[in-house]
């Protein structure tokens, strides 16, 4: 039997205005998704609710890696348009999760080719979060109150945030269990209190990247 979830109507209504001409316009807050559960505590009986069913799929990108992950998590798609949209991805998948424990963002992106995919990647990064900061590859992004992942491929990106530390290498693997397959050409891992990480996947090996910025020197 299907969990079935009741929430504030307001909490998961979320207005988007495109405009090509400003970034932070046709950019939906990831914090206006990820719902921790402390924000449901104090729902208003009287405003209007509706009840949302999982919607877990029976195939998928993140589905074979998730019920391992987050085996006890409910499904719920994201219908919004998000940043990387706008760069015409051929393929995507944009889910909610939620748990007892945690909720998680997971989005994956596959488009025609690298130019595109790091196109969307760095345009991402330079007007990151609901401040639109700007991010160069191997700068220190800002704490922040979620840990957040990005996997950038030759022609695929993966954002995911969370409440609970992300185990970067084992999602790698789950992902793709050959290691000849594992190949990331940069490792974004933004934890909420500890230093940003960059790094790259060669066949199931992890390295980090050299000359990564310090807070101090990467110009914000």
């Amino acid at each position: 039997m299907k969990k079935l979830f009741a929430f504030s109507f307001t909490a998961l209504t979320i207005a988007l205005l495109v405009s090509c001409n400003d970034p932070k316009a046709d950019t939906v807050t990831l914090s206006d998704i990820s719902q921790t559960s402390d924000k449901f505590d104090h729902i208003d009986d009287t405003k209007k609710t509706v009840e949302i069913k999982d919607q877990k799929p029976t195939t998928g990108y993140f589905l074979t890696a998730f019920d391992s992950i987050y085996r006890d998590a409910s499904w719920f798609k994201v219908d919004s348009l998000l940043f990387p949209d706008r760069f015409g991805p051929s393929k995507m998948e944009k889910w909610y999760l939620l748990s007892s424990k945690d909720s998680i963002v997971a989005l994956h992106y596959e488009f025609k080719d690298s130019l595109r995919t790091k196109n969307a990647f760095f345009n991402w990064i330079d007007c990151y979060g609901a401040t639109c900061a700007s991010y160069q590859i191997g700068s220190q992004f800002k704490k922040q109150s979620r840990n957040s992942l990005f996997l950038i491929g030759a022609n695929q990106l993966i954002y995911m945030e969370s409440q609970l530390p992300i185990k970067t290498e084992a999602l790698i693997k789950l992902l793709n269990a050959k290691k000849k397959d594992q190949n990331w050409i940069y490792v974004l891992e933004i934890p909420g209190k500890k230093k940003t990480r960059w790094s790259t996947v060669k066949e199931g090996e992890m390295k980090e990247l050299k000359g990564q910025q310090d807070t101090k020197t990467s110009g914000l």
